[in-house]
Order: C-alpha cells, then sequence, then structure tokens
C-alpha cells in the first residue's frame, strides 16, 4: 500500500508538471507562506526549483549519508480544494551525488515524497496562522534500501508586513519583512533522524524564519534556523540546529537563490553537514476556479 501510495504521489506530481537528508525543508510551505489568500474555489500552483552544490565536503546524497549531494530538483504544487482554507500539498525532492563517474552524476540518488493536508487563516492584516499534517518518505533509488519515514503535525504563525507599514516600506525601498514561526510534532516516527548523523529519532520541529525584500520585491535575503529533539532522550531539548542564509535575486515569476546551510548537532559531537548551493525558482499558477 505505502508503495502505491508513493507511486501515485509520483504520477499526480510528474502530471501536473507536465501541464506547466533531513536537513533541507523539504516540506514548501503552502502557498509560499502568503498571509494573505483566497478563502474558495479550485486551484492549482507552486514552484519548480532546479540547483547545484557549488561548494559541499559533507552534506550527503542519499538518507543512509552515503555520497556528497550535487544536483537537486524539488517541484512543490498546492491543490486548492477551498482556496487556501485546504490545500493538499505535494513536494518532491531529488538529489543526485557527484562521487559518480562520468555522466552518472546526473542521474537520481535519492528521491523524497512528501504530500498531506494544510489549512490557512488570516489572524489579521499582518498575519495568518497555518496548520498542516504532512507524510514524508526519503528513499535512495541507486543503492541499497535504507529510507526514513515520519508523520507530522505543523503549526505555522505566518507574519507578512506587506504595505501595512510605510515605515518598513520605504526603508527597503516599497519592500517588505515576512517570516514564520514554526512548531511541528513527528505522531509517527519510525525511522527520521534527530541529528546530522542519523541517531536518534526526532520528536519535535522548532523553526523560525525572517525574509527581507528590497526594491520592490527583487532583491531579498532570507534566514532560516530549525531544531529537532530526540524522542529517544529529551524530548523538549533541541539535539540538532540547522541554519541557513540565503540571498534571492527576484523577476517574477523567476528567481535566482544563493544559500548557505550548516547542520549541527546540539547535545554530542558527531557530524556536521554543510552545502553552498545555487538555484532557479520558476513559480507557476496553472489552474484556478
Amino acid at each position: 500500500m505505502l508503495r502505491a501510495g508513493l507511486a501515485s504521489l509520483t504520477a499526480l506530481a510528474t502530471l501536473l508538471h507536465s501541464g506547466a537528508s533531513a536537513a533541507l525543508d523539504k516540506q514548501g510551505s503552502a502557498h509560499g507562506g502568503q498571509v494573505a489568500g483566497a478563502d474558495h474555489g479550485l486551484g492549482v500552483s507552486g514552484s519548480l526549483l532546479l540547483g547545484a552544490a557549488l561548494y559541499n565536503p559533507s552534506y550527503a546524497a542519499r538518507p543512509d549519508n552515503t555520497g556528497l549531494a550535487l544536483l537537486r530538483a524539488a517541484p512543490h504544487f498546492d491543490v486548492d480544494l477551498i482556496g487556501t482554507r485546504l490545500s493538499i500539498p505535494i513536494d518532491l525532492n531529488v538529489f543526485s551525488d557527484r562521487q559518480r563517474r562520468g555522466l552518472s552524476v546526473l542521474a537520481p540518488s535519492e528521491l523524497d515524497v512528501i504530500s498531506g493536508v494544510t489549512s490557512t487563516w488570516p489572524l489579521g492584516a499582518v498575519s495568518a496562522l497555518e496548520l498542516g499534517a504532512r507524510i514524508e518518505r526519503d528513499m535512495s533509488v541507486d543503492r541499497g534500501s535504507y529510507s526514513q519515514s515520519y508523520a507530522d503535525g505543523r503549526a505555522r504563525l505566518l507574519f507578512d508586513s506587506g504595505d501595512t507599514w510605510p515605515q518598513i516600506a520605504n526603508a527597503l525601498r516599497h519592500g517588505a519583512l515576512s517570516g514564520a514561526l514554526t512548531l511541528g510534532w513527528f505522531a509517527w516516527n519510525p525511522s527520521y533522524a534527530a541529528r546530522p548523523d542519523n541517531s536518534g529519532r526526532a520528536l519535535l520541529r522548532y523553526g523560525a524564519h525572517v525574509a527581507a525584500d528590497a526594491f520592490e520585491g527583487h532583491v531579498g535575503l532570507g534566514l532560516d534556523a530549525t531544531s529537532f529533539t530526540d524522542r529517544e532522550k529529551n524530548g523538549l531539548v533541541p539535539s540538532e540546529l540547522d541554519g541557513t542564509i540565503d540571498l534571492v535575486g527576484r523577476y517574477a515569476p523567476f528567481e535566482l537563490h544563493l544559500s548557505y546551510e550548516r547542520d549541527m548537532p546540539l547535545d554530542r559531537g558527531g557530524l556536521v553537514q554543510e552545502l553552498l548551493t545555487a538555484s532557479g525558482v520558476w513559480s507557476f499558477e496553472l489552474a484556478h476556479q
């Protein structure tokens, strides 16, 4: 049943696109973390990310921490059933291994499939609450059988200054500040690790994101911090911290990103993973009613 479900999700994502290791947050925020959104209607929107590692001394190309990631492809879809009030997010992540020879460096080494349900509700002019539940499975595709799976629930408090505070908009040359605070619970987790070295099993996820967009949104800077806790030890104290800094150039519907990420254990020594990537992102809306 699980394989059939994963195959169905992959087929759906492929169909939609034809019409149009745990540290990276592979669950794209519904509708890009927008505070405002339609409260009714059907729609399909999303984005396609294609990236390559410019510097990678340690970031793995498979869930079992083998290889070194080179390429990443990550389509994201939001299938709206009742506007943003009820949506089905679908995320795929595909990585390749730079340690393979010749053109085989282009072949996938890992496939991650994530889907679930989200509901976003405005709390005022500048904030909203996103509630969601998802299932994720990360799999090696070219060797071995090691995989990681979980089902989780998340609450995200979203914020976007928009045009509400003209002082911020003027200081950023018609820009805005936005961000999110995330609390997640791994309700079912047989194998998703609590540290970069794949030790422990994650129980909670704490996340913080802040972004500043300037010059009418054409230039941006984003900062992210994500922590996991270990259900096999103290389930509330962070066992891992992942930090990311992201420079963005934007000309809608396209974006260019230069991102550096560092993933570290907090409660013991062990594997540290770091990665510098360049990525292009295309955002799209396939249908809206």
